[in-house]
């Protein structure tokens, strides 16, 4: 599945991937630390066409992290991000760098109905909580943004990133898959 994801990816096929969303369901074992990988290009935003040659260089995001129990996560990125990420969001200092790699964006996760089509049962990312101090300024509104993510298979997710542009303006504006490290015991 991890290749297949990869392959739909490379042809930027979003029907594909909106097709395997709308069949997941509910993740039962997000736990743990997981790798990532961006499905696609970004679109549906400005920044996209910029984002995306960036990513080429470095893709910069490598995975999420979450904590089952509490309910909580944060993302992983390179150590690129270290640099590039106070510059891009004007000041966010909340990175730190632990194991070779960046962490921070914080989150709360819960379960949750999809926002937009297809409707399924999703585990929700929630980066607009107060305490984490996540910007949201145009060019990295991680603030204004959710998660949903979906299991395709036991231990391969498939997560669609939204941006709320206003009350009723929900935009897609990525997809991307996460897996337990190979290996790993789910």
């Amino acid at each position: 599945m991890w290749s297949y994801l990869r392959a739909l990816g490379r042809r930027d096929d979003r029907n594909a991937l909106s097709q395997l969303f709308g069949a997941g369901t509910e993740p039962q074992n997000l736990d743990g630390k997981l790798e990532g990988q961006i499905v696609g290009r970004l679109f549906g935003i400005p920044e996209a066409k910029l984002a995306n040659q960036l990513m080429r260089i470095d893709p910069t995001w490598r995975g999420k992290s979450f904590d089952l129990a509490s309910g909580t996560g944060l993302n992983r990125l390179s150590p690129l991000a270290m640099v590039a990420m106070p510059i891009v969001t004007f000041g966010y200092r909340r990175l730190r760098l632990v194991g070779g790699e960046s962490e921070g964006f914080h989150f709360n996760h819960s379960v949750d109905q999809g926002l937009i089509e297809p409707r399924v049962t999703v585990r929700a990312l929630d980066y607009g909580v107060p305490r984490y101090q996540n910007p949201g300024v145009r060019t990295f509104p991680i603030r204004k943004t959710r998660d949903e993510i979906v299991e395709l298979t036991p231990g391969v997710y498939l997560g669609r990133a939204l941006l709320f542009k206003g009350a009723d303006d929900i935009r897609l504006i990525a997809y991307f898959a996460l897996r337990h490290p190979v290996g790993s015991a789910l």
